[in-house]
């Protein structure tokens, strides 16, 4: 079952490498991205990260008898829920529309993942995920915090990069 689990994250990761090329972005070794994209596509690649957090959240609570999990999987729905609301705001305040959330095809198979298993096997799966899914989503908050074209979603990626951090290290526990 490790290796299985192992396996599906390593598929996961290679396929969000897969996909970051296909935007000629790539991670450098500080954890940020570059070049740094400019607002649409910062804006598509944050919505995409919360929506993966919001769904795949949802589907543990279906199946988890762990209760920090349960408290932490409804927290990220509540705080990836209004990340959305936020940047779409900072977006209007920058004369612009947010894109609606899509999943990118690396999320997809996480979540597509996450659904062949449930109870314990899940949970484990989810954390594995979340890991990584927030590690991705901090580099990204914190190159365009430092380096973004627009000043309204560079506030909003900064306020984002705090509440990133502390799920991380929430995760780091609940994998203890």
């Amino acid at each position: 079952m490790k290796l299985l689990l192992a396996a599906s994250a390593c598929a996961c990761l290679i396929a969000g490498a897969a996909s970051a090329q296909t935007f000629d972005y790539n991670w450098t070794p500080a954890g940020t991205l570059a070049p740094t994209p400019p607002a649409p596509t910062f804006l598509m690649f944050a919505g995409a990260g919360d929506l993966y957090e919001v769904q795949s959240s949802q589907l543990v609570l279906e199946t988890t008898q762990n209760p920090d999990i349960r408290r932490f999987a409804q927290m990220m729905v509540e705080h990836h829920t209004k990340t959305t609301r936020d940047a779409a705001a900072a977006a209007m305040r920058a004369g612009m529309t947010a894109p609606t959330p899509m999943l990118d095809a690396p999320k997809m198979a996480m979540l597509a993942s996450l659904q062949k298993y449930d109870g314990v096997e899940r949970d484990r799966l989810y954390l594995a995920q979340q890991m990584m899914a927030h590690k991705e989503a901090l580099g990204l908050m914190k190159t365009y915090a430092e380096t973004g074209d627009t000043p309204e979603l560079k506030a909003a990626a900064q306020a984002t990069v705090m509440i990133v951090q502390s799920h991380l290290s929430m995760v780091e526990r609940l994998m203890r």
